[in-house]
């Protein structure tokens, strides 16, 4: 199959915490009205409690505020769902369960939630506050990442999926703008379950056939509004994450969500090392395999891709070390 010429993503400009609120297809202006409004009743609503310091960023639903918690002496981040959809009852729901489902997790790379609330009208979540850039912004500002850092990160983020599917909660929009890099303590952080589903909830099941996501990290099940869609379909995701650290690239492109989705569904992705050739085929057979287009071909859980991946590298590096071994005695001779 013949695959397009290899080309370098153009740069755009990014932030971290804020960027993790966008996408393609949900970033709106900042009104001059709204947000001060909005801030003039946040700071009202959280006095004593909490010091908003400045707007961070506004997506389509939400905004984030960066805040002081005057008790614990900390930064936080304190994301607000936006007055339009406090009014909406699906909205304001989907927005409290992704605050639930946060709370409830405990991993050194997801983000920690604190407190959710609503008051005086308005709906927010209190959050750990991560100092460091998106995984988008990163690769926006370089294009591709070097191997052993794309395995680092992706080998971390599947630990984390794989504590997060133990206890049923696929999180159904990976991508690398929900990936924060916290510039203190070197981690990615996996963020934002606001599209997330819960194996026990009915509620949360049925919400899967509206195919809630990002068409360009969506796996084909998901796509389709699959019911029996699972956490193999974040591994999906996962791989095209890592197929775009190790490429510069998207596995599909299109000029409409559309045209993405439909690629995803029908199309056989092109292999990383069509477009990365100097990676090593250890490491690329292993991020293809998550591309499979039927769940049961990928790998059987987060664990067991990352547990792959970490080993891919150990072979590739000692693979590599035997070749630096053999040119050398062939100098010293």
């Amino acid at each position: 199959m013949a695959y397009p010429a290899r080309r370098k993503q153009s740069p755009q400009e990014s932030t971290g915490q804020a960027r993790a609120l966008r996408s393609a297809s949900d970033v709106t202006p900042l009104p001059v009205a709204g947000p001060a409004r909005e801030r003039q009743l946040l700071e009202a609503t959280l006095a004593g409690r909490f010091k908003i310091r400045r707007l961070v960023g506004r997506g389509g639903m939400s905004s984030v505020y960066l805040g002081w918690d005057h008790a614990l002496e900390r930064k936080v981040a304190i994301k607000v769902l936006a007055p339009e959809f406090v009014r909406q009852l699906e909205d304001r729901e989907r927005f409290r369960r992704e605050a639930r489902i946060g709370a409830s997790l405990f991993h050194p790379n997801i983000v920690p939630v604190y407190a959710s609330e609503q008051q005086n009208g308005l709906t927010f979540v209190v959050m750990h506050y991560v100092a460091g850039p998106s995984l988008a912004a990163r690769l926006e500002s370089v294009g591709a990442l070097p191997v052993d850092e794309t395995v680092e990160i992706l080998a971390a983020l599947a630990d984390a999926l794989d504590s997060v599917h133990r206890i049923g909660v696929v999180h159904r929009d990976i991508k690398p703008d929900n990936i924060l890099l916290d510039e203190v303590s070197g981690r990615p952080m996996l963020t934002d379950f606001g599209v997330a589903t819960v194996a026990t909830s009915e509620h949360s099941r049925s919400e899967v056939v509206k195919a809630l996501g990002t068409p360009q990290y969506m796996s084909p099940e998901h796509a389709l509004g699959e019911q029996a869609a699972d956490a193999r379909s974040d591994l999906y995701s996962l791989g095209v994450v890592g197929f775009r650290m190790l490429t510069g690239r998207l596995p599909f492109t299109g000029g409409t969500a559309q045209s993405i989705v439909a690629q995803h569904v029908a199309l056989e992705p092109p292999p990383v090392g069509h477009y990365a050739p100097h990676v090593p085929e250890e490491v690329a057979r292993v991020i293809d395999r998550c591309l499979a287009k039927k769940p049961a071909q990928r790998w059987a859980d987060a664990g067991a891709f990352g547990t792959a991946l970490l080993k891919a590298q150990r072979v590739a590096g000692s693979r590599r070390w035997n070749v630096v071994r053999l040119l050398r005695r062939a100098v010293g001779r």
